[in-house]
C-alpha cells in the first residue's frame, strides 16, 4: 500500500512540475539574459525577448516578441501574459514605472540582475537566473563547466610572456575603452594579459594621448566592426604610426557579443584573445 501511495505522490508531483514548466513564460530585458536563459531551458519559454537580441540564431526567425528595452511599451508587454521578467540594472531604474505597471497587471515575477564586473559576477548572475527560473540544478552544472574551462585557460597561459593591451569599445575620435572594475578587463587578467587602462574605472572616455602614453602592444575590438575596418581606423590616426598594435598581427578581433555580453559564450571569446595574443 505504502508503495502504490508513494507512486501516486511521484506522479502527482511530475504532474505538477509538467504543468509548471508549460505555464512559464519568460520575458527577458537584455541578451546577455537571454542568452543564459537559453542555455538553462532553450528557448521556448520565451514571449519576449529585447529587440537586439540575436543569439541563438533562430531567434531572429521566431515569432517571439521584440521590445525596445529603452522604450517598453507596457501594454505590449502586458498582453504577453508573462509570469517572469529578468531585467538588469542598466534598465532598471530607466525603466522602473514600466515595469512596476506590468508586473501590477500581470504579478509577473520580477529578477533585476546586477552588472557584472567580474568573471564571478557572471558567475553569480547564472546562478540567480537558474534559481530564479526553478532550474538551480542546470545553473550550478553550467557555472562548473564554465569554471573548469577557465581554470584550463588560466593554467594554459600562465606561464607565457606577459603582455599589455587595451579593449577598444568605440573608435576614435571619441575613444571608450574597459577599464578596471569590468569583466572583460576581468578577463584580460585571467589570461596573462595587463589592461593599460585598468588604473581608470569602467568603461572611460579617453583621448589619444593617453592611449599613446601607455603604448599597448595589442589592441581588442570590442567595436563590432570588422578587422579590417580597425586596421584601417587605427592606421589613418597619425598619433598611432609608431604603436605596435598597428600591426595587423596584433589586432585582436574577438566576437563582439561573446566579449560584451557576460554571458556563457565569454569564455570563448577569453579563448579567442588569448590565442591572438598568446600563439
Amino acid at each position: 500500500m505504502k508503495r502504490v501511495l508513494l507512486l501516486i505522490a511521484i506522479f502527482m508531483l511530475s504532474a505538477c512540475s509538467q504543468e509548471d514548466d508549460s505555464s512559464l513564460r519568460i520575458v527577458s530585458l537584455i541578451p546577455s539574459n537571454t542568452e543564459i536563459v537559453n542555455e538553462l531551458v532553450g528557448t521556448d519559454y520565451f514571449v519576449g525577448i529585447s529587440s537586439v537580441d540575436n543569439y541563438p540564431e533562430s531567434l531572429n526567425d521566431s515569432d517571439i516578441a521584440k521590445i525596445d528595452t529603452f522604450n517598453i511599451n507596457p501594454e505590449e508587454v502586458i498582453q504577453l501574459k508573462p509570469t517572469h521578467i529578468i531585467s538588469h540594472e542598466s534598465i532598471s531604474e530607466s525603466a522602473k514605472a514600466e515595469i512596476d505597471q506590468i508586473i501590477e497587471a500581470t504579478n509577473a515575477e520580477l529578477l533585476v540582475i546586477n552588472d557584472a564586473k567580474t568573471l564571478d559576477d557572471v558567475f553569480t548572475s547564472i546562478k540567480q537566473i537558474g534559481e530564479f527560473l526553478n532550474v538551480s540544478d542546470k545553473s550550478d552544472a553550467l557555472v562548473e563547466k564554465m569554471k573548469d574551462e577557465r581554470e584550463q585557460l588560466i593554467e594554459q597561459y600562465k606561464n607565457t610572456d606577459e603582455k599589455t593591451a587595451f579593449v577598444l569599445i568605440t573608435t576614435p575620435p571619441d575613444i571608450y575603452v574597459a577599464a578596471n572594475d569590468t569583466f572583460m578587463s576581468s578577463v584580460l587578467n585571467d589570461i596573462n594579459i595587463v589592461n593599460v587602462f585598468d588604473d581608470l574605472q569602467d568603461f572611460p572616455m579617453v583621448d589619444v594621448e593617453a592611449v599613446v602614453e601607455r603604448s599597448p602592444e595589442y589592441l581588442i575590438s570590442a567595436t563590432g566592426i570588422s578587422k579590417e575596418q580597425v586596421s584601417h581606423v587605427v592606421n589613418d590616426e597619425k598619433a598611432f604610426k609608431d604603436m605596435p598594435f598597428t600591426d595587423e598581427e596584433k589586432l585582436c578581433v574577438p566576437n563582439v557579443d561573446e566579449i560584451s555580453r557576460p554571458g556563457p559564450r565569454i569564455l570563448s571569446a577569453m579563448k579567442d584573445i588569448a590565442e591572438c595574443v598568446h600563439e
